[in-house]
């Protein structure tokens, strides 16, 4: 196991790994830097040192919030080669496949569902004149996500690989499709809100159609599979017949 100062020096160094990303290596400067206190404690020896760095030196990139657990699961398995139980090329057999997997899950639960929920809730309080309470919850998220990390981080130093069985064991694929539902209502709640439902008189059609159709749309995409980006098109193509007066509101 590595020494606490080294794993928390690691631990740090993943606030910082988009902040060389480039087009043909996207996050391969960072990884390095993350990765380097541990490899020098791990590998003291120069020649091994500069094979494990080399290890690195291809293509990587993985959603910023599962960083800390694709670099604890990294270093798990570096560990192992430094003990000799593993071979060299094992980290390569592993590496690019989990940073995809472990993007997937992040870019689906996290960007495309739990951000737009805090921004949706977040537009709802502030509509209601509840700045307090919008900076708390802002706070109270940055503090969830700050612990996220530094569990995943060390559960994934600790136990390796088979902690993506833990992670599976969480269902939170599920858990999107039951967030995005609740996406739409809080869409349907910030709509409720515009100034325009204080104009007289009160456009309740509009409203009650606009709702339900944002709604009806959440469960055709959740339960139909249909594509977001046909709902999409249809929206525009509504927008632009409004636009030219062909379809009045």
């Amino acid at each position: 196991m590595l020494p606490r100062r080294v794993a928390l020096n690691c631990l740090a160094r993943t606030c910082c790994i988009n902040a060389a990303v480039t087009a043909r290596g996207m996050q391969q400067i960072g990884l390095a830097f993350v990765l380097a206190p541990a490899l020098s404690r791990l590998y003291p020896e120069n020649t091994a040192r500069a094979r494990a760095f080399a290890r690195y030196g291809g293509h990587s990139n993985t959603h910023v919030f599962m960083v800390p657990l694709y670099v604890g699961i990294v270093l798990s398995l570096e560990e192992q080669i430094a003990r000799g139980s593993l071979p060299e090329g094992a980290v390569g057999a592993v590496r690019e496949t989990l940073a995809t997997t472990l993007s997937a899950l992040g870019d689906s639960f996290f960007s495309g569902t739990l951000l737009p929920l805090w921004a949706l809730v977040s537009v709802c309080l502030l509509l209601a004149g509840q700045i307090g309470l919008t900076a708390a919850l802002a706070a109270l998220f940055l503090a969830l996500l700050l612990l996220f990390r530094i569990l995943t981080f060390f559960a994934g130093l600790r136990h390796g690989m088979p902690v993506l069985a833990r992670l599976k064991r969480l269902n939170l694929i599920n858990w999107v499709d039951r967030l995005k539902m609740l996406n739409a209502v809080m869409v349907a709640l910030v709509v409720w809100q515009l100034p325009l439902r204080h104009k007289p008189p009160f456009p309740w059609l509009h409203y009650g159609l606009g709702t339900a159709a944002i709604l009806g749309a959440a469960w055709l995409v959740g339960r139909m599979r249909l594509p977001r980006i046909l709902l999409w098109a249809l929206l525009l193509g509504a927008l632009i017949l409004m636009d030219e007066g062909l379809i009045s509101m």
